[in-house]
């Protein structure tokens, strides 16, 4: 007996010894890569007992001890994933075994949690979320990761929030926090109760949902103050912009890696804003920003200083996101998604459309060729006026051949939400008008030339034809004076060639696979043909008594004031009613291949190297009794 107790004390001295030892991560990783998937089956029993002897060692506070354990640990968890050992309760097996699963990774939760809730060294708690990241993206697909299972059984929710709430680590571990959260938040949300859903959906503390905010608003002011400089050194002259045509399809350089959106906590972002409606309070209230702004060109600056809240931000970002969709397409998606949820929400409808709260928020406009200046003066104006000019800046620029409908769908169910708050609320928002139904106009008549055989084609062309009733039918309620609807009606009149084009495209596919969506389109192009019949043949005959070919605009708008009496439409059911934003079913498959390319994109860039002067600060630490 003695001789046995002698044996174990030695055991535990080699232990402790070893993990005060720096992990030379290198060496590790190049040791496991060597096995193939037979041999490291083989040695489950002792990577069994490592795991498991890392996670005891996690109870002694020690500084170097703990930092070289969860070094080893997430070493050891990408190892032994890397292999393909067919399903995920295998790699389970191997790392942690079966049978003492539970009670392992409850201890590990257990004291991850205690390390990101104490006093502890930062860069300790950092350690302890890249272990986090690291055991959470070792699969793309974040629902076949069998260890994020016990992760829900015992939730770090309160870890988390810890982190967030404490403004020192908020600061520098904040990000990473919100990074590991969004994939928590999007693990089986669908197949069954997610608890940090559940959480986030419930959550009224005051202090975390700042937290939230400024983690997020220092996130996107840094993105666009970078992006922003970035793009003014891309585009010095009139040649390179051809180039860059030219060259459109090249690698990205270095200075477009330095913009890459940081998806994780772009999706975020959408999980609280879709989630919890409290957080709308957070989205329009001042606060300040630590992201530096250094830059030296007087237009980034201004952009930079007037950022004030996370709206406005967030609005900048769009902007700089829908500019390059080719890059940035599920950064768009989300973008359009985050919109969606905000433009349905009366509170930030309300706020968005104060004309007290007013802010100057700079819009990023593409280069184009028929712009001569693309810079517009920034003046300070409502949120709601900013929103739409940033969808009529999106359906102006982003009309290519390989036309995403998808996208384009939701900028027109963005559209019609405000209209429909305008109209309920009789917000009469003086915005000029003429220049978002341009834009609505080109983009359909940009889309219908492609003649594409697409359900989704057809679905767009039904938003646009009520978003045009909505202005028809109610404009009298929401538009800023009577002139405006002169100015409606000639822009119909003068552009009539596109709406004959849709019902034409309704009638040709009306007997074919897409029969109801076209009949619904004919029916809601009635009223638009209706105001084309009727004021053709009285401008065609003004025209032809005054001897003039083609009058005047003001001309034209004579004649509409004049003729109004004699027009004729059809009342059209639920123009003001839209359903509401919902994840399932269309916008499963978009989030779980988002999911995948954010675990692949984390995994391949996640490393677990610490610089020298990180390690001799925790030996500092340790040696004046820090531990």
């Amino acid at each position: 007996k003695q001789w046995y107790q002698r044996r174990v004390r030695e055991e535990e001295a080699v232990w402790d010894e070893l993990f005060l030892i720096k992990v030379n991560v290198g060496v590790f990783e190049d040791l496991f890569s060597k096995l193939t998937s037979n041999e490291l089956i083989q040695l489950k029993g002792s990577i069994n007992k490592l795991f498991r002897k890392c996670v005891e060692g996690l109870r002694d506070e020690h500084s170097i001890k703990s930092l070289n354990i969860l070094m080893t640990l997430s070493c050891l968890v990408r190892a032994v994933w890397r292999r393909d050992l067919g399903e995920g309760f295998r790699a389970v097996d191997v790392l942690v075994g079966f049978d003492e699963a539970e009670q392992v990774m409850s201890t590990l939760i257990e004291q991850l949690h205690r390390i990101l809730v104490s006093n502890q060294l930062q860069e300790l708690k950092y350690y302890a979320i890249l272990f986090l990241k690291i055991l959470t993206t070792v699969s793309d697909n974040i629902s076949q990761n069998t260890m994020i299972e016990y992760l829900m059984m015992h939730s770090l929710w309160l870890s988390l929030c810890k982190v967030i709430v404490t403004p020192a680590v908020r600061s520098s571990l904040g990000s990473h926090s919100l990074s590991l959260l969004s994939l928590l938040l999007n693990y089986r949300k669908h197949e069954y109760s997610n608890p940090y859903s559940m959480k986030i959906a419930g959550c009224d503390d005051e202090l975390l949902l700042n937290g939230f905010g400024e983690i997020l608003l220092n996130y996107i002011n840094r993105y666009n103050n970078t992006a922003l400089a970035a793009r003014q050194n891309l585009n010095q002259s009139y040649t390179e912009y051809i180039s860059s045509w030219i060259y459109w399809t090249t690698p990205t350089t270095d200075q477009e890696n330095e913009t890459k959106v940081d998806l994780s906590l772009l999706l975020c972002l959408y999980e609280i804003v879709h989630l919890n409606r409290s957080f709308t309070t957070v989205l329009t209230q001042t606060m300040s920003s630590t992201a530096s702004s250094d830059s030296t060109e007087g237009e980034i600056q201004k952009g930079a200083e007037c950022h004030s809240n996370l709206i406005s931000t967030f609005l900048t970002f769009s902007s700089l996101i829908f500019s390059n969709i080719k890059q940035n397409m599920a950064a768009a998606q989300l973008c359009f998604d985050i919109l969606l949820c905000v433009s349905e929400d009366n509170y930030a409808n309300a706020f968005m459309h104060d004309e007290n709260q007013v802010f100057p928020v700079f819009i990023y406009r593409t280069k184009l060729r028929h712009r001569k200046d693309n810079k517009k003066e920034l003046t300070a104006m409502s949120l709601a006026y900013t929103l739409l000019d940033l969808t009529s800046e999106f359906l102006m620029t982003n009309l290519t051949k390989n036309f995403p409908f998808e996208l384009y769908s939701k900028c027109y169910r963005v559209i019609h939400r405000i209209l429909c708050y305008q109209k309920k609320c009789r917000v009469r928002l003086n915005y000029p008008w003429p220049t978002l139904w341009n834009s609505i106009i080109s983009a359909v008549k940009w889309s219908n030339s492609l003649q594409m055989d697409d359900p989704e084609i057809i679905n767009n062309y039904i938003q646009v034809s009520r978003i045009f009733n909505m202005f028809v039918m109610y404009g009298d309620t929401f538009l800023p004076n009577p002139g405006s609807y002169d100015e409606l009606y000639y822009e119909l009149l003068r552009q009539h060639g596109v709406f004959d084009s849709l019902n034409e495209t309704g009638l040709k596919y009306k007997e074919a696979t897409h029969k109801e969506a076209c009949k619904d389109l004919l029916s809601n192009l009635h009223n638009v043909r209706a105001i084309v019949n009727h004021f053709s043949p009285k401008i065609e005959a003004w025209s032809t008594a005054n001897k003039i070919s083609t009058p005047t605009p003001e001309e034209v708008m004579d004649i509409v004031r004049s003729n109004y009496d004699t027009l004729t439409l059809k009342l059209q059911d639920g123009l003001d009613h839209f359903e509401r934003y919902s994840e399932v079913p269309k916008e499963q498959q978009f989030f779980t291949n988002l999911v995948r390319q954010i675990c692949k994109e984390k995994r391949e860039t996640t490393t677990v190297q610490i610089e020298t002067a990180a390690y001799h600060k925790f030996t500092t630490a340790s040696n004046i009794g820090q531990i």
